[in-house]
């Protein structure tokens, strides 16, 4: 068989165009789709059937074969010619589709362009494809230029018809054929009578199949290299539903349904014309999907027709049970079973067919009453032993009334067959004994096991894989009881034994903790059989391989010992528990109690002891109170008189038959003394003051001191702290042991206040100024002021105070308590003001002058204010027309104040000259100077020879010391000005300059 070779890169354009069938648009697909039959190793034969609307173009002599995977990105192609064979069922291929009715009365638009009935012809298509390697996924595809007509896709006539088959072809599913449908894809159906259509989707391997609805697809481009687009709906307007999945594909107000199990569609369909269905049937083994069938059927809704659904009733006898709508039967056992092809129409006839050749090849079914309007079906069928599962018995039910308009109206109807394996336990099996063994059981559900002989058990009873163990040969029985109905529901199976060592089982040790024992197996051994002994864990063991080990205990532990022997795979095992005594632990820790109190103690111990309490230090002072000697718990009253104190040991032993030696633990018992404290009366102090407390406590002990509030304290766990007096206050002191017996008593401290004088505020004055000052005080007594310069009276609640620079005056008083204060009051002096002003200032015609007065003032005030452009400010500007003193009064941000004055005189006319050297540079040049404002007319430079060297009439413009651009020497040179001034007076003026460089 030839392989096919990819068209790569540039050569896949050329091989595309070389493989289209068709150039021409307009070959109205009505529907198709491809399947595939395996031939061996890795090649297939692959089908493509295709429904050619006979209104269109003649059919295409090949159609393209596209395929790819996941595993690259190669895409392959190939050309798949018309198939030579005849097609089902037995006619040539490329035959119309039979209506049924006569084709003389009732043709199609295929033998007579004017028949209102649409006739298709049916094509296969076939080529042999050997794929290069396996993938999990490939994908055979196909195309073709242009679909038909069909009113649930918009524009379909311009739209592609694609259709693809998914498969695994790794490992195991390698050998596998696609599903086929044994129905055509061309159902006819009448307006608004409820219709019913099965694919008949068989399976060849017995997979599952399951089926659901799609959106067609549209193949956009030219060549393999195109991914296929979902075709868009066509809506129509109200009142009619939108078109969409899944419950109305094409157009049936949403009465559209599919059984995804057996591929049954319902609908009605209120709307005639031709409309495309999608259908999508998927294979799953062992619940993997392994591919998939897209398939597109035309639907063709004709006018009211006045068909009558004909309903198919499946009837079984009472002794066939029928589970969710599916009939149950069994392996290996003969199910029979009628269905009723039934019409309202009493004229009707019906004829029954069904797919069983297909799909249930080894079954019969018989009709009876063909032609009638009710037609009897007999189905029988004895599934083979290997025949399980789901198998779809799909029943056509043609009305071959022939009313006009001529069409073999089809309802088709599918009848679900379960069968159920027979029930079958898992082999028989030989085991040592005591091994663990899962059984396991398939065919059938809701199992039930049981022991039928000899003692083994199972963990469970009610599972598909329960665990067996077993000492002995036993047989277990398992049935279904969901598949009651079947003669094989039931199995056995039977677990073995081996031989193992022969040896007297241990019996559990009771004993002492450190108390030596021995364990001893008896082997009975046999002649020429070695026997290998392992004990674990090792623990307290004097050998881990000896038949009779010691063992020494310490604490419960369960031994377990493998027993094997040279000869037999089979060991024998055995288990002993050694529990030791638990002993006793006293959980009451050495502890501390106050004079008269008890202690329960808490000890904790194994019941099988024998307990005894005992006194051990206390006979020279009296019997303690030991409420139950017996008890693991009892209540402890030690001795004594108070306040008495000490320590005082109990002892407890436990005593057992096994144990030679007796167990002793004890714990001790502090007695301590109730104290009694008492501190001394309460007192009064000056605020600040000291004062050592005491505290007396009886009887002495090491007791613990707590002072609160502990603040004002030098310590708060001290019996004497110093208190320090801040606040009135009461102090309590608490005295105890480590045991919590304890005492209390307090003292108040009642604390005079410290700031019993005040003084006014702090105060700020300028220099040579006074400042009164003023004292107020609680319960006076005396006072004086500090320092006594400068002040009117150093006794004086009002003195008044001048000091000479700042100074701090200190108050010292006494009040009736005795108690004294002392209080302060800030008298600043701030700086004076100073202001420095220039004592004269001249002014020509058109000049101002800009006052900046020196010193330490912020605000200012000038006068008079003619002349000035603000007389409130620190620097304005003057500009008077006569000569004018200003006077300005200055004060700083403290208050202090100072004046002085400025001469500004006004000259009445303008002055010019120049100086009588300069040094030329870039920035420096020989300019007239003017005072006040002046016109220049000439300025004239002459070197010593008459040679003029500058001229310019601007007076801001200057000789750089350059002619022609060469600097000139150093020398004297003669200038000449003439101006002419602020008053229009001329002036002239001439004279030597010298240059210097």
């Amino acid at each position: 068989m030839k392989k096919l070779v990819p068209c790569l890169l540039l050569t896949l354009t050329a091989c595309f165009f070389i493989l289209m069938p068709n150039k021409a648009r307009a070959s109205h697909a009505a529907g198709g789709e491809i399947i595939y039959e395996w031939i061996s190793d890795s090649t297939y034969r692959v089908f493509c059937k295709f429904y050619r609307d006979c209104t269109g173009t003649t059919a295409p002599t090949s159609m393209p074969l596209c395929y790819k995977n996941s595993c690259n990105t190669t895409i392959y192609q190939t050309t798949m010619q018309v198939y030579p064979g005849v097609i089902p069922p037995g006619v040539a291929n490329g035959s119309p589709v039979a209506l049924g009715c006569s084709p003389t009365l009732y043709p199609t638009n295929c033998t007579n362009t004017s028949s209102p009935i649409p006739g298709y012809h049916e094509w296969w298509f076939y080529a042999d494809v050997t794929l290069p390697f396996q993938c999990n996924y490939w994908t055979f595809y196909t195309f073709l230029n242009a679909r038909n007509p069909s009113n649930n896709i918009l524009n379909s006539t311009s739209l592609t018809f694609y259709t693809e088959t998914t498969f695994n072809n790794t490992g195991s599913f390698q050998g596998n054929s696609s599903p086929y449908f044994s129905n055509k894809p061309i159902p006819y159906v009448c307006v608004n009578v409820p219709y019913q259509f099965n694919n008949g989707a068989v399976d060849p391997n017995g997979d599952s199949l399951a089926s659901d609805v799609q959106q067609p697809y549209h193949y956009p481009g030219g060549d393999c290299n195109s991914l296929p687009v979902a075709a868009a709906f066509n809506n129509p307007q109200t009142p009619y539903p939108p078109i969409a999945l899944p419950f109305n594909p094409i157009q049936t107000a949403n009465t559209f349904s599919l059984n995804a199990v057996t591929g049954q569609i319902t609908f009605t369909a209120p709307v005639t014309g031709p409309q495309t269905l999608s259908i999508r049937t998927r294979e799953f083994r062992g619940g993997v999907l392994i591919g998939s069938i897209l398939r597109d059927v035309q639907v063709q809704v004709i006018g009211n027709c006045g068909a009558t659904a004909p309903a198919v009733t499946p009837k079984p006898p009472s002794t066939v049970p029928t589970v969710g709508g599916q009939i149950q039967g069994c392996a290996g056992q003969l199910l029979t079973f009628g269905y009723d092809l039934k019409s309202s129409n009493p004229n009707a006839v019906l004829i029954g067919e069904d797919n069983h050749n297909a799909s249930i090849p080894a079954a019969t079914t018989t009709y009876f009453q063909q032609r009638t309007d009710s037609v009897r079906g007999e189905f029988s069928w004895t599934p083979g032993p290997n025949q399980s599962g789901l198998f779809n018995l799909t029943v056509t039910v043609r009305d071959s009334t022939c009313d006009p308009p001529g069409i073999m109206y089809s309802y088709i109807s599918t009848i679900p067959i379960f069968i159920w394996p027979a029930t079958k336990a898992s082999n028989d099996t030989t085991v040592c004994p005591g091994q663990p063994v899962q059984l396991s059981v398939t065919g059938g559900g809701n199992f039930q096991w049981s022991t039928i002989s000899g003692g083994g058990t199972l963990n469970n009873t009610t599972i598909q894989f329960p665990v067996a163990t077993a000492y002995d040969q036993t047989s277990y029985r398992v049935v279904s009881q969901q598949t009651a109905f079947c003669d094989k529901n039931a199995d056995t199976v039977v677990i073995n034994m081996l031989p193992s060592p022969t040896f007297t089982p241990l019996t559990d040790l009771l004993t002492c903790p450190g108390e030596p024992d021995t364990f001893d197996l008896k082997l009975q051994p046999i002649a020429g059989v070695t026997y290998n002994v392992k004990w674990f864990p090792a623990t307290y063991l004097s050998s881990a391989t000896a038949e009779t080990p010691i063992v020494t205990p310490q604490g419960d532990i369960t031994y377990f010992v493998e027993i094997g022997a040279t000869n037999n795979t089979c060991k024998g095992f055995d288990t002993v528990k050694v529990d030791v005594l638990d002993g006793f632990k006293i959980l009451t820790p050495d502890t501390a109690i106050c004079f008269g109190q008890s202690v329960t103690v808490n000890a904790v111990g194994d019941s099988r002891y024998i307990y005894t309490w005992t006194a051990l230090n206390d006979g020279s002072i009296g019997n303690s109170s030991i409420s139950d000697p017996t008890s693991l718990t009892p209540t402890i009253t030690p001795p004594g008189v108070s306040p008495l104190t000490g320590k005082f040991k109990y002892q407890i032993k436990a005593q057992h038959a096994n144990c030679p030696h007796d167990s002793i633990a004890s714990f001790d018992i502090e007695v301590q003394p109730v104290p009694t404290i008492t501190l001394q009366e309460d007192a009064a102090m000056c605020h600040g003051d000291t004062m050592q407390l005491s505290a007396t406590v009886t009887p002495p002990y090491n007791y613990t001191y707590d002072w609160t509030p502990g603040t004002a304290l030098t310590a708060s766990n001290v019996p004497n702290p110093i208190f320090k007096a801040l606040a009135t206050t009461t102090l309590k002191a608490t005295v105890s042991t480590s045991a919590g017996c304890k005492d209390d008593d307090d003292i108040t401290l009642t604390v005079f206040p410290a700031d019993f004088v005040f003084l006014s505020a702090d105060t700020a004055i300028c220099p040579r100024d006074t400042a009164q000052l003023a004292m107020v005080g609680n319960g006076l007594k005396s006072f004086f002021w500090t320092p006594s310069t400068n002040i009117s009276d150093v006794v004086s609640l009002l003195p008044t105070v001048w000091p000479d620079g700042t100074q701090l005056y200190t108050v010292y008083a006494r009040d009736t308590n005795g108690c004294f204060d002392t209080a302060r009051v800030k008298v600043t002096v701030k700086p004076a003001a100073i202001i420095d002003l220039p004592s004269t200032v001249k002014l020509y015609p058109g000049q101002s002058h800009q006052m900046d007065p020196k010193g330490n003032a912020l605000y200012y005030s000038w006068f008079p204010p003619v002349g000035l452009n603000n007389a409130n400010i620190s620097n304005p500007v003057a500009k008077p027309e006569v000569n004018t003193r200003y006077i300005v009064k200055a004060t700083t941000e403290f208050g202090c104040t100072t004046t002085d004055s400025i001469d500004v005189l006004v000259s009445a006319d303008s002055e010019v000259g120049i100086p009588n050297a300069f040094t030329p540079n870039h920035n420096s040049k020989l300019k007239v100077l003017h005072l006040g404002e002046a016109r220049l007319k000439s300025f004239i430079i002459f070197n010593r020879w008459g040679q003029k060297m500058f001229e310019t009439n601007n007076i801001e413009e200057g000789w750089d010391g350059t002619y022609n651009g060469e600097p000139q020497p150093i020398g004297v040179y003669i200038y000449t000005i003439e101006a002419e001034s602020f008053t229009g007076q001329k002036i002239s003026r001439q004279g030597n300059v010298t240059l210097i460089r």
